[in-house]
Parts: C-alpha cells; structure tokens; sequence
C-alpha cells in the first residue's frame, strides 16, 4: 500500500516547498502499518467523494489530498480544514506525521 499527501494552500504556503510526500506503508514498523490501515478502514475512505467541500466562510486554510493505492485500488481525497469528520481528521494528522 502507498499513501501520497499533497498540502496546498494556508497562510505562509510556498509551491515550491509543497512537494509531494509518499509513504510505502510496508515499509512502516508493524504497530504503524496496522494503525495506518484502520484509520483508512474507520474513515471508509474508498468510500469518500474525491472532494469534501470546505465549510462557509472558510479561507486560507490548508487543503489535504490523500491519495492510497492499495493493490488495484486507488482514491484520491481533498479536504480542507477543518476537517469535520473525526477519523478522517485522524488519519490527515497521522499521515502529515508520518510524511516528514
């Protein structure tokens, strides 16, 4: 399985700086992977909508896209912040965390 996270947007962002980040959850220790993967199954997230819109009035907030390939599948997700879904909130954090 392969997480790749793009940040874009917020205040003080540069795009040159944003590089995308991938992680090869198998090469993770063991306790990560198995957290990993059930943050993805509790957030559902082959079952997201590719965008989950931001909330009113929001701006200049960061934007999250979380893309997971996992053998034939693939989805790809945008979210910004605040993220109003709890385990999906969860799984952006552990993924920033594991991307640095």
């Amino acid at each position: 399985m392969r997480v790749q996270l793009e940040v874009s947007g917020g205040v003080g962002f540069f795009p040159g700086l944003a590089a995308p980040r991938t992680i090869d959850v198998d090469r993770l220790p063991e306790d990560d992977q198995r957290s990993l993967r059930q943050l993805i199954e509790a957030a559902q997230f082959f079952s997201l909508p590719s965008r989950i819109a931001p909330p009113r009035g929001a701006a200049d907030y960061r934007t999250y896209q979380i893309t997971i390939e996992d053998g034939t599948r693939r989805h790809s997700v945008a979210v910004s912040e605040p993220v109003a879904l709890a385990p999906l909130q969860q799984l952006v954090e552990t993924v920033r965390a594991l991307a640095r």
